[in-house]
């Protein structure tokens, strides 16, 4: 076990401070509990053994920076993470900073803006979220007419934007998915 406890502080450079943190807490006790060992194997396994920093390789090294390059367009979410990744060549995101800033929805879209589709479709009863401009629609009830995709806009190619009547208002409004969210009491009644 003292092996494997010597090979990962040889990467120190790449663990998560947590990580780190547990390592020289750990690094000199002469008894390990269960949990102690399944971490110290898990952490070897990540960063060791055929795990993800070997399969972190020139394909992988270019979704992340596409994606950090979208974050970085695209505020407040994984800034600090985006930042590091175009900044410095040599930074490895862990598999679960990887995971989260290029394996979700948004990213997912970024990446594949043809396979993208939208979250709401039209007809559906949606709640109006926190929105810079107007904030007289915030929390207003709204039904979607029309959904569009964004061509124009370079930094986020394909996304959808919906053509929304709110609640009390003559005409239609036009916002991003990420100012729309499910009415709450209408999710309670499906």
């Amino acid at each position: 076990m003292q092996e494997k406890i010597d090979r990962i502080l040889q990467k120190k450079k790449v663990l998560q401070p947590v990580e780190i943190t547990f390592i020289e807490h750990i690094r000199n006790k002469r008894d390990l509990s269960p949990p102690d060992k399944k971490i110290i194997n898990n952490i070897y396994h990540k960063y060791c053994e055929n795990g993800w920093m070997r399969s972190y390789d020139k394909r992988k090294r270019k979704i992340m920076k596409s994606c950090a390059e979208f974050w970085i367009n695209n505020p407040p979410k994984f800034s600090e993470l985006a930042a590091r990744v175009l900044n410095d060549s040599g930074f490895i995101p862990s598999k679960e900073q990887y995971k989260e800033m290029c394996d979700n929805r948004e990213a997912r879209n970024f990446l594949n803006p043809e396979g993208a589709t939208p979250k709401f479709s039209a007809g559906n009863l949606l709640e109006i979220g926190k929105v810079g401009i107007g904030r007289r629609l915030e929390g207003k009830a709204a039904i979607v007419m029309k959904i569009t995709r964004s061509k124009q806009h370079d930094s986020t190619p394909g996304e959808f934007y919906y053509h929304v009547l709110p609640q009390g208002e003559t005409s239609l409004v036009t916002m991003k998915e990420k100012h729309l969210k499910e009415l709450e009491d209408y999710k309670n009644e499906s």
